[in-house]
């Protein structure tokens, strides 16, 4: 076995190959746009975007993969932290060693002291962490998966749990939507707000709002911060194709419309990008304009409520709203995550609106 640096564009062809095989025959796994992913690849490793790509082969074979970058780490007091990410391997405990020793060798030698993954390039928010819980469905839209064994080769390395994520189920058979909505309605008469969907007409209104209810709900977030107004355009402008209106809703105080919570949602395109195993080719795309209107999940990526309005229904109040919105979609299942275990209040809200915990990421740590 070697370790080889991703130095061309051989290197990077063969890092994104891997995946064609690891996972040929495994039926919940869903694969990325490949022209997307080269591209933002081809961006990190090869470009200048400060990542290093290394692969494990044998006999001209890749076993195992992954990207790393250093970065400051808000935990612990801003040092820099190795973060390492797209982590594919076969199940041998050897190639896992030689790749993860290889990263960590190397980052030592930068003067870094932590490292940590998996994360996701340019969005820790998204496809974050191993998944070691609930294998038997597949991922939805921008979340992870992998293989199960990929635990025992972090912790047979001496990587340890830094913490979890986690992933509800929402469905009508584990909310009492009736009960629900009288509840729902007495919040709202009794502490002033009402619930719209968003208007893209005014998005750049909409993000500043929408930005402005994330920084003065995440204060006390030890992970991270509120984006900026400026990433979180760029977020947007990432996920516009995939964000629909009536998705995205706003709960807004009825005295003068000021946005107090949002609760956003997406289509789960997974269950068409797997239909379309990866390519854009016409073939593919027939089938993406086929079952884009068929499709069944929708994944809820941001919930934020205003501090003085928690606990006072507003979250409540919008997953209802929302839940009537996949109804008249033919959704059938919201799932609300990832969400950090620690982080109480946006957990409670979940349980409380009848989310049943259904998957489960790990992010794994080791001091060099």
């Amino acid at each position: 076995m070697n370790v080889e640096r991703v130095i061309n564009a051989v290197g990077l062809r063969k890092f994104l190959k891997f995946t064609d095989r690891l996972y040929k025959d495994d039926k919940n796994y869903v694969p990325q746009m490949k022209a997307d992913l080269k591209k933002v690849m081809k961006n990190l490793l090869l470009d200048g975007g400060g990542y290093t790509g290394l692969m494990v082969t044998e006999n001209g074979r890749v076993l195992a993969r992954l990207a790393y970058t250093v970065a400051k780490h808000k935990q612990y007091g801003g040092i820099d932290c190795g973060f390492f990410s797209h982590f594919e391997c076969v199940n041998d405990q050897k190639a896992a060693d030689m790749i993860l020793g290889a990263m960590c060798d190397d980052l030592k030698k930068r003067g870094v002291t932590h490292v940590e993954g998996t994360y996701f390039p340019f969005d820790q928010d998204n496809r974050r962490g191993i998944l070691v819980e609930g294998f038997d469905k597949p991922p939805v839209l921008l979340t992870s998966y992998n293989k199960p064994y990929y635990k025992d080769l972090l912790e047979g390395f001496g990587m340890g749990k830094d913490f979890d994520t986690l992933a509800y189920a929402m469905t009508k058979e584990t909310i009492p939507i009736d009960r629900y909505r009288k509840v729902s309605e007495m919040a709202m008469k009794r502490y002033g707000y009402y619930i719209e969907p968003a208007d893209f007409s005014k998005i750049d209104t909409l993000v500043e709002e929408v930005g402005e209810v994330m920084k003065n709900a995440t204060t006390d977030d030890i992970f991270q911060d509120a984006p900026t107004i400026e990433a979180l355009r760029s977020i947007v402008g990432q996920w516009k194709s995939f964000l629909k209106e009536e998705f995205c809703l706003m709960a807004r105080r009825a005295s003068d419309h000021k946005l107090i919570g949002t609760v956003i949602a997406v289509p789960d395109f997974n269950q068409v990008f797997k239909k379309m195993k990866g390519s854009l080719n016409p073939v593919a795309l027939v089938k993406m304009l086929y079952y884009k209107n068929k499709i069944t999940t929708v994944r809820g990526l941001l919930q934020y409520v205003l501090p003085e309005y928690q606990n006072r229904g507003v979250a409540l109040s919008l997953y209802i709203a929302l839940f009537d919105e996949c109804d008249r979609h033919g959704v059938t299942l919201i799932e609300a995550g990832t969400m950090m275990e620690n982080n109480v209040k946006p957990n409670a809200a979940i349980k409380s609106a009848g989310g049943v915990l259904y998957k489960r990421y790990r992010l794994y740590g080791k001091k060099l």
